[in-house]
């Protein structure tokens, strides 16, 4: 009997820690354009994956973050050893970061990945990459590059907005 009350209370406690997790997923996630909230996070979203899409001077609302798509560009000042492959080019997206929670959140660079034309990309460093441990109500602020084909006609950066449900949010990448 005490080993069936041992697991009942444990099933109970996982229980509870997943409802708690997902109670905070991407439906949480919202978008603010201009200071302003966006009028409908649905038209946001993409229809077919259900990702919201950030463009530059929108702001994401998730995980206890806001994080703020300052501007994108092509980054020229890389190091001449480390330069592109030929036919590449690299874009750089670069970003305000405030924790709105009540503990310390981290965020990096490593937390985005890229896509060109669908296909993933890989991430270029530089000494300005967003990475940083931000306490609460405090700051950072940082940029995500990556190498991307110069003739790529789309590309995407995905931030992940939920882990148990892979939400994601996309920042559309317009030069």
């Amino acid at each position: 009997m005490k080993k069936f009350i041992a697991v009942f209370l444990s099933v109970l406690v996982l229980m509870t820690f997943a409802f708690f997790a997902i109670g905070s997923s991407s439906e949480d996630a919202t978008v603010e354009s201009g200071g302003e909230q966006s009028q409908d996070v649905s038209d946001l979203q993409n229809a077919e994956t259900g990702d919201l899409s950030i463009k530059v001077g929108e702001t994401l609302k998730a995980n206890d973050l806001s994080i703020k798509y300052v501007s994108c560009e092509e980054y020229t000042d890389y190091n001449q050893y480390l330069p592109p492959k030929d036919g590449n080019k690299i874009i750089k997206l670069n970003f305000e970061v405030e924790n709105t929670g009540t503990t310390d959140r981290y965020i990096s660079n490593f937390e985005f990945s890229c896509y060109a034309d669908n296909k993933a990309t890989e991430a270029y460093y530089t000494d300005n990459d967003l990475s940083a441990t931000i306490s609460s109500g405090r700051s950072a602020s940082g940029s995500v590059c990556f190498e991307v084909p110069e003739n790529a006609e789309e590309i995407e950066v995905e931030y992940e907005t939920d882990f148990w449900t892979d939400g994601k949010a996309v920042f559309v990448v317009e030069l």
